[in-house]
């Protein structure tokens, strides 16, 4: 038995570059699949046998056994392929195997790897609107998307609690890792001469809402928006006053609230947490979420440059309040406009040039939009791209529906299952409150694809 590493789901050649002596190996590039061969000894002149295998892979990745063809000159396609049913569980694998080209000289060369998904299921379940979240033992974890609170912060903080709450109770049932929150957390804090009253309890609830999540341990990050922020009267944010049009947010939601949590990486600066970026391990990889406020200035910029510049080897997931419109695109007008986007710089500055990058979520425009762009920067990866903001839906004339997103990850299969869910209304129909009527039925749930372009654990270990 001897282990290597092929760059595709199965070698090209029966003997690999650069095999060792091993019963176990694992990798973490995207273009890695470890395998094990054997050489398995038979009477000369047998053309069938039955060939078992059991090991383990990790998560819940496919294990694949493939038999030579000494006559096509090929792995071929696998004779058996299975799924552990609990991640990193067990995977026996036995397969009857006929033909001559099988055994060549009384031998037959037998490849075990740790292969992409094989079985399409998740996705064709998924890809249909079921009004229910994914099947937990189908994926490796989730994921939570929240944004643009502000209206129930102001009017319905019940409704925001509900929200967190449900993540709570529902964690371990979903496999919940890691929630976002991408800003406009109040609304009345805009602009200099308003009662801070106001805003001051909004965000007092939006505190209590988050602490919920806080005081149960789950890892979690917020980011300032628009409203979020001090604006002069022009509506303008104040020229060179960049922490203190944030002081109102960061006394609610500064560096020290988060830095003793063990998922914290750090902040813009150790008074201000209109940026940072928190560091967690999931299913085996490691993750890196970083967090931008609405309309970054150029030294926020080159601060979120720097962090992905020493961490080339996590998977990243930016959030940020304004990136797409509702069609989809990324605008880029002046830093200082309240309705500004900085959705093409940070494409252009953050996104294409890092590899690592392979998400950007996004709320402030009022709707639903999916961009899923292949074949990015130099390894030709995947990056998926987020808007969901349900401010403006309705129930009877007021705002306060509720919804969130939960995005479910089968790693192996590179799919990504979205489910829109509002906990108070018990819906997973965004569309039918949009009084803009926009959007068709079930549009809120749907499958895409998505990479885990810096570290993406793959193994194969025999046992027995």
């Amino acid at each position: 038995m001897v282990a290597g590493i092929s760059e595709t789901s199965a070698p090209d050649s029966r003997i690999g570059f650069d095999e060792t002596s091993a019963s176990t190996l694992a990798t973490t590039g995207t273009d890695e699949f470890p395998y094990l061969r054997y050489t398995v000894k038979f009477t000369p002149g047998t053309d069938a046998a039955t060939m078992s295998w059991r090991g383990r892979s990790v998560n819940r990745n496919d294990i694949a056994m493939h038999v030579w063809d000494a006559v096509a000159q090929t792995w071929g396609t696998p004779v058996a392929a299975a799924t552990p049913v609990t991640p990193g569980g067990v995977v026996e694998l036995s397969a009857k195997v006929t033909g001559s080209e099988r055994f060549e000289s009384g031998t037959a060369a037998v490849l075990v790897i740790d292969s992409p998904r094989i079985d399409e299921g998740f996705e064709t379940r998924n890809a249909v609107p079921d009004e229910q979240f994914a099947n937990p033992e189908s994926y490796d974890f989730a994921l939570q998307h929240i944004t643009d609170t502000q209206y129930i912060s102001r009017d319905d903080p019940e409704v925001y609690e509900s929200m967190t709450q449900w993540t709570v109770d529902n964690a371990e049932k979903y496999k919940v890792a890691y929630s976002m929150h991408t800003g406009d957390l109040v609304q009345s804090h805009i602009r200099p001469g308003r009662p801070e009253d106001a805003a001051r309890k909004e965000f007092e609830v939006a505190s209590e809402s988050m602490k919920i999540l806080e005081d149960a341990g789950i890892p979690h990050g917020v980011l300032p928006g628009n409203h979020d922020n001090l604006w002069n009267a022009a509506g303008r944010m104040i020229p060179g006053e960049h922490e203190k049009n944030h002081a109102l947010y960061n006394e609610f939601f500064g560096p020290q609230r988060y830095q003793d949590r063990p998922y914290w990486g750090d902040s813009f600066t150790d008074e201000d947490n209109s940026a940072h970026y928190d560091l967690i391990d999931i299913a085996g990889a490691k993750f890196l979420m970083l967090y931008l406020g609405y309309n970054p200035p150029d030294k926020v910029m080159r601060w979120a440059e720097g962090v992905l510049d020493d961490h080339p080897d996590h998977n990243t997931v930016i959030g940020t309040h304004y990136y797409l419109n509702e069609f989809g695109d990324k605008p880029n007008m002046g830093f200082s406009d309240i309705h500004a986007s900085s959705g093409a710089q940070i494409w252009n500055r953050l996104v294409k040039p890092y590899d690592s990058v392979f998400m950007v979520l996004s709320g402030h425009i009022d709707g639903q939009a999916t961009v899923i762009d292949h074949n990015v920067g130099r390894d030709g990866r995947t990056v998926t791209q987020l808007l969901s903001d349900y401010q403006y839906f309705e129930v009877e004339g007021e705002r306060r529906t509720g919804f969130q997103r939960m995005l479910q990850f089968d790693i192996d299969a590179g799919k990504l299952a979205v489910t829109t869910h509002s906990p108070t209304l018990g819906s997973f129909h965004p569309e039918r409150f949009d009084p803009q009527n926009r959007y068709e039925a079930g549009s809120g749930e749907f499958v895409v694809d998505f990479t885990l372009p810096a570290d993406l654990p793959r193994r194969v270990s025999a046992e027995g």
